[in-house]
């Protein structure tokens, strides 16, 4: 009589175990699937880091627009607006008008140009930051107390400042960081 096919030679009780168990199995996959939802977590992880980079990246670009914008205007046009107020400041939370000449089919004066370049700006923040907003304006003391950034201006000193927030999904969970948002406002 012939010994079966998975016999140790010698011991024909003993079957030569091949493959791997059902057990063996599961535990390879348990592994697998909690490794893949690491990598998951390391892959979202980095996407959020990526967009709050590109969202900050173009806050960086619009804040270089506005000072060009700034350059292009000279100081004793902007300083003389008939209500005397400076038409520098810009907060993009509150309704912009749009400008009531286009520019484009009839000529503009000053006043007509620079607010028409404004409200593109303006624009531009709403458009291109996630629930974007912008505030120009002259500030010695931009944060608070606790050293979080606050919309407030004190409308001190030389220099504009501009503040720009948006919502960003920051943070292990993607919910937010509170480290990162201005007080006082909107965002």
């Amino acid at each position: 009589m012939a010994a079966p096919p998975y016999s140790i030679p010698g011991s024909p009780h003993r079957n030569l175990q091949r493959g791997m168990t059902l057990i063996e199995v599961l535990v390879a996959l348990i592994v697998f699937a909690l490794g893949m939802l690491g990598a998951g977590g390391l892959i979202m992880s980095s996407l959020r880091s990526s967009q709050f980079s590109t969202n900050a990246s173009v806050a960086i670009s619009l804040a270089r627009d506005y000072g060009e914008l700034v350059q292009m205007i000279p100081p004793l046009v902007a300083s003389s607006t008939a209500t005397g107020t400076n038409v520098f400041v810009i907060d993009t939370s509150t309704t912009a008008t749009a400008p009531t000449a286009w520019c484009k089919t009839a000529d503009c004066d000053v006043a007509q140009m620079i607010a028409l370049n404004l409200w593109d700006w303006e624009q531009k923040v709403i458009n291109s930051l996630p629930d974007g907003r912008a505030k120009v304006c002259k500030d010695m003391t931009p944060k608070d107390s606790d050293g979080l950034y606050k919309w407030d201006c004190d409308d001190a000193g030389t220099m504009l400042v501009v503040k720009f927030g948006w919502h960003a999904k920051t943070g292990a969970a993607g919910t937010g960081d509170d480290n990162l948002r201005a007080v006082g406002g909107g965002i």
